[in-house]
């Protein structure tokens, strides 16, 4: 009992935890592009999805705390087949999710390198997503690059860059003034619903929280979860959703509207450090970002393939999926999706506008993780009847009636966020609304259907021993 205890992370350690897993500078410019109405999305965010979807998952993580998470949470609740499209799901956002990370890197990289023309060049996007995941691919062979790389570029490329950016947004709207965001009233902060493109940027402020469940993992190992677990939510969702709304006004306000790149992190720095007089800071930040960037990609080159290939070794897929290498590396799940970013960055040939490209990949991989929450919340409601006598350390307070609010509250959000997504926005031009669509519901559907097809035709010699 005592060795258990000295295991015991506090609240502030779990708030940091739990902050660290979707805090992500990446975001600001999606939450500039909504001007004074990205106070009405935060608080929708928080309310309908961040709040919601966290308590959902410290009750299933503290009361199913097998590694897997969300797949061993659907697995008990609705069976296996089930729990392998949500892995499979969760590996395919992934992929994309580290291709918009390699396409950022490249942005980023431009300015870093004093070639701001680059970042709108789609071939140099093209061969920096190609040369940059396979650079961290490579270096994942060998196992993981290490957990000090991956902190020490959270902290130079995300902590240090975020708060920067705050202070300067904050001094450059002291020094000039309300200047490009407006007047702040009722009809500037509510969105006109009759502009049903502008809610599209509800889907990506939601998923500025996108990950937060993982956090949930540690519910168990925090001192009096039932009280401290609901604090830690409600601190980091208050601090995501200050700090962005700092950052994001302030941008929104330094850059006129429609003039915010959304694949360019580094556009506010540019400007504030033009008006003070040391340009050359923004190539600094630049370097800075990339370092945090690069940390997250080898980050996630290994996690959704070691869940992958627990679902293999379970014969959902055949045997050459179960490989690893002498260091247990997944290989040939490694390799796969490798290969499919490799196609993915394609995207940024094919499609005119590099805004468009980045942002029909990013509302797939809302949609895709989207359908994983919908299967989370299914989760929580059926394990409240189908094992009520599994001991939960944390449980959603209000008892079922608390538990069915909780959930609606989520199914609203997430539902919400999928009709949304559907809906082109300003960023897509007028004439390539149909494929923007077109693309979205294809996409999801052989997501969809591609896992119960091979779970259908799945054979009993592909189980490992």
């Amino acid at each position: 009992m005592a060795d258990k205890n000295s295991k015991k992370i506090t609240l502030f350690q779990l708030i940091a935890i739990s902050i660290a897993f979707y805090g992500s500078i990446r975001n600001v410019p999606t939450v500039a592009s909504a001007g004074w109405e990205a106070i009405f999305f935060m608080i929708g965010a928080g309310v309908l999805f961040a709040i919601p979807i966290s308590l959902i998952a410290a009750e299933l993580a503290t009361g199913w705390p097998e590694e897997g998470g969300p797949q061993v949470w659907v697995n008990v609740a609705m069976g296996e087949k089930w729990a392998f499209v949500t892995a499979w799901l969760l590996w395919i956002q992934m992929m994309v999710g580290t291709q918009m990370g390699a396409a950022a890197f490249g942005s980023v990289l431009s300015y870093a390198i004093g070639k701001p023309e680059l970042a709108h060049n789609n071939l140099y996007i093209f061969i920096i997503i190609i040369v940059t995941y396979w650079t961290v691919t490579f270096l994942n062979f060998k196992g993981k690059v290490g957990k000090w790389v991956n902190t020490l570029g959270s902290i130079v490329g995300i902590c240090i860059p975020f708060l920067i950016l705050s202070l300067l947004g904050i001094w450059y709207f002291i020094k000039h003034g309300n200047i490009n965001l407006g007047p702040l009233n009722f009809n500037t902060a509510i969105p006109n619903i009759t502009e049903l493109s502008k809610l599209s940027f509800f889907a990506g402020i939601c998923f500025i929280f996108a990950g937060l469940e993982i956090a949930s993992v540690q519910a168990n190992n925090i001192d009096n979860p039932k009280k401290n677990y609901p604090k830690a939510v409600f601190i980091s969702v208050g601090a995501m959703v200050i700090f962005n709304l700092i950052a994001g006004l302030t941008e929104a306000n330094a850059i006129p509207d429609g003039k915010i790149q959304l694949a360019n992190i580094t556009q506010p720095f540019q400007v504030y450090f033009n008006e003070l007089g040391i340009p050359w800071m923004t190539n600094v930040i630049g370097i800075m970002i990339c370092i945090g960037l690069f940390a997250q990609m080898s980050a996630w080159v290994l996690g959704p393939s070691e869940a992958m290939i627990k679902v293999a070794e379970e014969g959902n897929l055949p045997t050459i999926f179960q490989k690893r290498n002498k260091d247990g590396i997944p290989i040939t799940f490694v390799l796969i999706q490798a290969i499919a970013i490799s196609l993915l960055a394609s995207l940024f040939i094919i499609v005119p506008q590099i805004n468009t490209g980045y942002f029909m990949v990013l509302i797939l991989t809302t949609i895709l993780y989207s359908v994983v929450y919908l299967f989370i919340i299914l989760a929580v409601v059926i394990l409240r009847y189908k094992k009520p006598e599994v001991k939960r350390a944390f449980n959603i307070p209000g008892g079922k009636i608390g538990m069915w609010i909780t959930s609606t509250l989520a199914f609203i959000g997430v539902i919400l966020i999928i009709i949304v997504s559907l809906i082109p926005s300003n960023d897509v031009p007028k004439s390539a609304h149909f494929e923007y669509v077109l693309f979205q519901i294809l996409a999801t559907l052989i997501c969809i259907v591609t896992p119960i097809i091979i779970f259908k035709f799945k054979k009993p010699s592909w189980k490992k021993n």
